[in-house]
């Protein structure tokens, strides 16, 4: 438990102390601060033309066996059934002699 507690922190250590690269709004200086100004202003002013549409009614089309849910739970299943089948063949069933 000790080796696997010190290699943790040895870990911890080495990333804490690699160096890291120096984020891309340091390295442009002023113009990023531009940047950033007249995108907000593009945001307080947003045109009048804005038109969205939701489709909720959607219909079919989907494949139920695309689905990551559904393709954890089959591979569950797989498993689970894989393990009754490995139990069964060690045939738990056996006579138990019990001395008194």
């Amino acid at each position: 438990m000790r080796g696997i507690l010190l290699s943790l922190a040895f870990i911890l250590a080495l990333g804490m102390a690699a160096p890291q690269a120096a984020p891309a709004s340091a390295l442009a200086g002023g113009s990023a601060i531009s940047a950033s100004a007249s995108s907000s202003l593009d945001l307080q002013n947003p045109s009048k033309d804005i038109n969205v549409d939701i489709n909720v009614g959607r219909s079919g089309g989907g494949k139920w066996y695309a689905n990551p849910v559904w393709i954890a739970i089959g591979a569950i299943a797989a498993v689970v059934v894989l393990l009754l089948i490995v139990m069964a063949a060690r045939g738990a069933g056996g006579t138990t002699i019990v001395k008194e």
